[in-house]
């Protein structure tokens, strides 16, 4: 035989598929995040209205707001316990201000909180 020393390749792990996989679900969920946020400001501003408030008044308050702000804030959504089963739920990443009970599948509300 020859002395030729045969060795096998090295296979690299390409994680490249893993990346572009959990940046399209941080997509979604930046997604469902909008969403929810639409949501949520389509009921404050007709609750306002409905309340009497002048529309040019919150155009002022949001031109107030946009001078002093300094570092954005965002509502986190915490973990409820299911009302049925009483175990913890997480918000859904797809569906805006609900919550599915792993254990028993019962649906869970996720009011806004400011």
């Amino acid at each position: 035989m020859d002395n030729y020393n045969y060795q096998s390749p090295v296979i690299m792990h390409d994680r490249s598929e893993q990346r572009f996989t959990e940046a399209n679900i941080r997509i979604e969920d930046m997604k469902s995040q909008l969403a929810e946020m639409e949501i949520k400001l389509q009921a404050l501003y007709a609750v306002i209205i409905e309340q009497g408030v002048d529309p040019k008044r919150v155009e002022d308050k949001i031109d107030e707001l946009m001078k002093n702000r300094s570092v954005p804030t965002t509502a986190q959504l915490q973990a409820r316990n299911c009302p049925e089963c009483g175990k913890k739920v997480k918000p859904s990443p797809v569906d805006p201000l609900m919550g599915t009970c792993l254990f028993c599948g019962a649906k869970v509300p996720f009011n806004p909180s400011f």
